[in-house]
């Protein structure tokens, strides 16, 4: 893994709070595609209809990407359907969703943070009690903006981009290949900029 081989390098790790929102929410995708079959697999004798029909169909697919090396992530279509689909599934305990999030998705998801954090020793940047030592260049929304609209990307890949192009830190580590272009082309050479070889192939 990248990460750790950085740090076997003494490379310090940082990050800010739009890459953890952006890390929580990817993961959050991932887990509830893998606690769905976890739900199919524990009570697949007392589901019925559609929804054991859909969980079926989901956990096919899911071993179909996982074979392939595809990414198994929901897309919030998916979830969507199946929060409407289980929350229909009233109980004296709550409806089908509650149930699934407090019973199969929290206790896997909840840790997710903490845990990566302390695995790989990630420094936390924060603007909010004024200048970080690691930022020398004012962090602007206008800067963020600009980002925007000229490579087309999601604000929040502006701002970790923006972020980073206003501090110190020499390197950029993204799995993320329209976001290493935008780095590459905005920071003229200034920075380095990694992305798995798998990106490339």
């Amino acid at each position: 893994m990248a990460f750790e081989a950085l740090g076997t390098h003494g490379a310090r790790i940082f990050t800010n709070v739009t890459v953890r929102a952006e890390f929580l929410e990817n993961h959050r995708k991932v887990l509830i595609a893998e606690c769905l079959i976890d739900v199919l697999e524990d009570l697949q004798g007392e589901l019925t209809g559609l929804l054991l029909e859909k969980l079926k169909s989901h956990r096919t697919s899911y071993r179909n990407k996982i074979e392939q090396n595809k990414s198994a992530k929901m897309d919030i279509n998916q979830i969507r359907f199946f929060c409407d689909l289980l929350s229909q599934r009233e109980s004296k305990y709550g409806n089908g969703w509650d149930l699934f999030c407090q019973l199969y998705l929290a206790p896997k998801f909840t840790p997710v943070w903490e845990v990566v954090t302390d695995t790989l020793r990630v420094n936390f940047i924060s603007l909010r009690e004024g200048k970080h030592p690691l930022i020398n260049a004012p962090v602007s929304w206008e800067s963020a903006v600009r980002i925007m609209g000229n490579y087309g990307i999601s604000s929040a890949d502006a701002m970790i981009l923006n972020l980073f192009l206003c501090s110190c830190i020499p390197l950029l580590l993204t799995a993320d290949l329209k976001m290493a272009e935008c780095a590459s082309r905005e920071s003229q050479g200034a920075k380095h900029i990694f992305i798995p070889d798998s990106l490339l192939r």
